[in-house]
């Protein structure tokens, strides 16, 4: 079972953790700085579904718990545009076997433990740098959503 959080708290993470990623040098910004913006968007949308479902708890939000850390599964129950998902399919450089390479794919879900343990994004058209976008984008969408009264 998680630890719940109230929605005063999710907030309060979103904006802090999007501060703290904000004031990275946007030049030298690596994979350490994404997962950051990445939890912060996280929380940003769990506390714009807890708003709109009139939850004061993450516990009280089952939407939540079926999400886990999958972004596009959070932008699907907020009916967020379809632009703002990120690609369903992701991949890592692939690892050498002694006979060959294993594939090493997964889904949105992923995407911070990826980044939690140094990897990174290895497909010819999705880079960090790309992901990096569209949380950003996310972002800006959030900052709408919880500016509404």
């Amino acid at each position: 079972m998680s630890i719940p959080f109230t929605d005063r708290e999710m907030e309060k993470a979103w904006r802090e953790n999007k501060s703290v990623f904000d004031s990275s040098n946007e030049k030298q910004r690596k994979n350490p700085h994404r997962l950051l913006l990445f939890y912060a968007v996280e929380c940003g949308l769990k506390a714009t579904l807890m708003r709109r479902a009139g939850k004061r708890r993450t516990d009280l939000c089952q939407e939540i718990h079926e999400c886990q850390h999958d972004l596009n599964k959070l932008l699907d129950y907020l009916g967020a545009r379809k632009d703002l998902r990120l690609p369903s399919q992701l991949s890592m450089k692939k690892i050498k076997v002694r006979n060959g390479y294993d594939e090493r794919k997964f889904t949105p879900g992923d995407l911070n433990q990826m980044w939690r343990y140094g990897g990174c994004c290895a497909a010819d058209d999705i880079t960090d740098e790309n992901l990096e976008k569209k949380l950003l984008e996310i972002a800006s969408w959030i900052d709408e959503e919880l500016s509404r009264p």
